[in-house]
C-alpha cells in the first residue's frame, strides 16, 4: 500500500532534489546557459527549480516558485486540461513538442500572457522520474506572423476593390465604344469627339489605379513621403476618376469652398476619397446627391465629411461599417464593399482614424480624419 506523503514530506523531497540537480555543476551550467526557459518538476506537477531565462520570462524568483505546482504559469482555464497532460506524459514519457497545433500561453507573475512553444523531455534519476519543459517566448515572430497576415489581408481586399474600380472604368471604355462603332448612330461629330476623349480618360484612370495598386503593395509606412495636401485638388481628381459613374447614376457632388488641407500621401487619400464616393453613388438616393466639406477640430486634426442621402444605416451596423473580418458587415442589407474597410486601413496607416454618423432615412455622412500639420521634428 503506497503511503500518502504529508505536505510538509512533499516539500522536503523537492528541495532535496532541487539540492542535487543543483550540486550537480554539469546540469547546472547547462541549464544557466540555455537561451529558453527550463521547468523541471516532479510526477505530482510540482516545481523543483526553473533556469534564469525562465525566471525572466515570468517575472517569478526562482525560489517563490520552487514547491508550487507548475499551474503557476498556466492560465486558470487551462489548469484541468494540463493536469491530465502531465498525469499521460509521467505515464509515457517522451522527447516531443507540447500542444502541435495549438496555441499555447505562458502566464507571468502579474498575469499577463505571451504566447510559447514547449518541448518536452525527461530525466530518470536516483530520486525517481522527472519532467522538463523547455520554453521558448515566441512573441516577436507571433507579431510578425500577425502583421503578415494583416498585411496580405490588407492586400487582397485592396486588389477586390481595385478590380472592381478598373471594371467600372473599363465598362465605360466598352460603353463609348459601342456608341462610336455602331453603324446606324447619328451622333454629332462633336459628341462623338467627346466619346473619344472619355475612352482616354479612362485608359489614363485605369493606368493610375494600377499604380495605385503598386504603390500600396510596396510602400511601408516608414517609406511614405507625407506631405502637405492640395484637398480640393484632390477632390477634383478623384471626381474626374467617377466621371462615368457620376454621369450613369445621375449623380451630383458638391464641395465646400476652401475645404482645408492636411497632410498625407496623396495617392492614398484619393483612394479613400474615391472608396467614400463609390460607396455615396452606389447607396445613395435615386439620384445621388453627395456632399463634400470639411470640419477643423481643436487637436490638429482636419476631418473630411461625405454626406449622402440615401436610405442610412442602422445604429447596431455602425460599428462593423468598416469591418471586413465582420459578418454582419457582410450580411447589411446593401452589403457595403471592401472599399471601406480598405479606406480604414490607408487613414490608420496616415496616422488618422475613420467614422460615420446615419440614420435610416435620413441618409449617412461617411468621415475620414488626418492631420492638419506635419509633426514637428
Amino acid at each position: 500500500m503506497t503511503k500518502i506523503k504529508t505536505e510538509v514530506e512533499i516539500q522536503k523531497d523537492i528541495a532535496y532534489t532541487a539540492g542535487v540537480l543543483q550540486g550537480d555543476i554539469t546540469i547546472k551550467t547547462l541549464l544557466e546557459s540555455l537561451a529558453e526557459g527550463v521547468l523541471i518538476i516532479n510526477e505530482g506537477g510540482r516545481i523543483i527549480l526553473i533556469n534564469s531565462r525562465l525566471a525572466e520570462l515570468t517575472g517569478y524568483s526562482k525560489q517563490e516558485v520552487m514547491g508550487t505546482h507548475m499551474n503557476i504559469f498556466v492560465p486558470q482555464l487551462g489548469h484541468d486540461k494540463h493536469n491530465e497532460h502531465i498525469k499521460k506524459f509521467f505515464k509515457d514519457p517522451r522527447i516531443r513538442p507540447m500542444g502541435i497545433g495549438l496555441e499555447l500561453i505562458a502566464m507571468r507573475k502579474d498575469k499577463s500572457t505571451f504566447p510559447v512553444e514547449i518541448s518536452l523531455s525527461f530525466l530518470e534519476t536516483e530520486i525517481g522520474r522527472l519532467g522538463i519543459g523547455f520554453l521558448t517566448d515566441i512573441s516577436s515572430r507571433k507579431q510578425i506572423e500577425n502583421d503578415l497576415l494583416k498585411r496580405n489581408l490588407e492586400l487582397d481586399n485592396y486588389a477586390h476593390t481595385v478590380a472592381h474600380d478598373l471594371n467600372s472604368s473599363l465598362s465605360g471604355m466598352v460603353g463609348y465604344s459601342e456608341l462610336l462603332i455602331d453603324p446606324e448612330d447619328d451622333t454629332p461629330k462633336t459628341e462623338k469627339d467627346q466619346y473619344l476623349k472619355h475612352i482616354a480618360e479612362s485608359g489614363k484612370k485605369m493606368s493610375n489605379i494600377i499604380k495605385e495598386l503598386l504603390d500600396f503593395a510596396c510602400l511601408k509606412r516608414e517609406d511614405i513621403d507625407v506631405t502637405k495636401i492640395d484637398m480640393q485638388s484632390a477632390i477634383t481628381s478623384t471626381i474626374n476618376r467617377l466621371n462615368y459613374q457620376i454621369k450613369e447614376s445621375s449623380s451630383t457632388i458638391t464641395t465646400e469652398e476652401g475645404i482645408s488641407n492636411c497632410v498625407g500621401y496623396t495617392t492614398w487619400v484619393e483612394e479613400v476619397l474615391y472608396n467614400y464616393l463609390t460607396n455615396a453613388i452606389k447607396y445613395g438616393g435615386k439620384p445621388p446627391r453627395i456632399e463634400i466639406y470639411s470640419e477643423k477640430s481643436k487637436d490638429g486634426f482636419i476631418t473630411y465629411c461625405i454626406k449622402d442621402n440615401g436610405e442610412g444605416i442602422d445604429k447596431k451596423h455602425l460599428q462593423v461599417i468598416f469591418d471586413e473580418e465582420s459578418n454582419i458587415r457582410h450580411n447589411l442589407a446593401k452589403g457595403y464593399g471592401l472599399g471601406l474597410s480598405i479606406a480604414k486601413r490607408i487613414v490608420e496607416k496616415l496616422d488618422g482614424f475613420v467614422s460615420v454618423e446615419s440614420e435610416v432615412g435620413k441618409g449617412s455622412i461617411f468621415k475620414f480624419s488626418l492631420k492638419e500639420e506635419l509633426n514637428e521634428k
